[in-house]
């Protein structure tokens, strides 16, 4: 069995079903697993002509839709309009409702701007949806060496979900994907270089953030190493960087008279 790749359908202009009319995200072994699970939810009669497939497509950047949300792309299922939010994954496979008359699929240009951003090759962070615009709460602001700097910009990001519903909407999505995707320890310390236990941890961890972000926790699990600072350790750090010079005289110095 091969690995599941995502797919994007587009049917001929003119002659689609409605639902069909901006094209159809969906997750399988192959194109005719893919055509055969979007032939199964259509109920109005059998699939239009093919004009264009896209493997691999990347959602990193929005797609090439009007309007709507996804579904979980990493379930094997239609994902886009989201029908898999109610099904779940698809376990089943029967290709024999799938068209034989397609055209080959072209695959989606890689695209290597977040990699020289983050300085990995992982693939895993190059599909999170939107990436490309929250690459400071996705990522960054998770890195080891920010340390506790995560308590102070947690807030900021769910005061903007709050105030922005269209922010707050990209990040549940993205959050969704990589809590759905359940990333391994590995791939996470690259290239935040913050390392969990196991994956349990980590999904806890990312579960936690999304619920807070949500409005849906009062405080998010925070990194391993984000813990406060006692105040003795909180004083010597300010003593370190603290500059004395020179005591200035009390009184400026006076000529004496001539």
């Amino acid at each position: 069995m091969t690995t599941l790749r995502r797919f994007w359908i587009e049917f001929e202009p003119g002659k689609q079903l409605w639902w069909l009319s901006e094209g159809v995200g969906v997750t399988g072994f192959d194109v005719r697993d893919c055509l055969a699970m979007v032939a199964e939810l259509s109920i109005d009669g059998p699939l239009p002509p093919v004009h264009r497939i896209t493997v691999d497509i990347s959602l990193a950047e929005p797609l090439p839709v009007r309007s709507g949300r996804i579904g979980v792309p990493v379930w094997r299922g239609v994902w886009y309009p989201p029908r898999n939010l109610a099904t779940g994954p698809v376990h089943d496979i029967d290709r024999r409702g799938a068209p034989f008359d397609y055209p080959a699929p072209v695959t989606q240009p890689r695209r290597a701007r977040v990699d020289r951003i983050l300085g990995t090759n992982n693939p895993w962070w190059h599909e999170i949806p939107h990436i490309d615009h929250l690459l400071w709460p996705l990522v960054q602001m998770h890195y080891a060496c920010r340390g506790r700097g995560m308590r102070q910009s947690a807030p900021v990001v769910r005061d903007r979900c709050v105030a922005d519903p269209t922010y707050g909407d990209m990040m549940r999505e993205a959050l969704d994907f990589m809590i759905a995707w359940q990333p391994t320890p590995e791939e996470w310390f690259d290239p935040t270089e913050t390392r969990f236990a196991d994956r349990r941890d980590l999904d806890e961890y990312l579960g936690a953030f999304r619920d807070y972000v949500s409005g849906e926790r009062t405080e998010p699990i925070y990194p391993p190493g984000s813990e406060p600072l006692s105040p003795e350790e909180a004083v010597r750090r300010a003593m370190r960087v603290l500059v004395i010079g020179p005591p200035e005289p009390l009184d400026p110095p006076t000529e004496s008279a001539g």
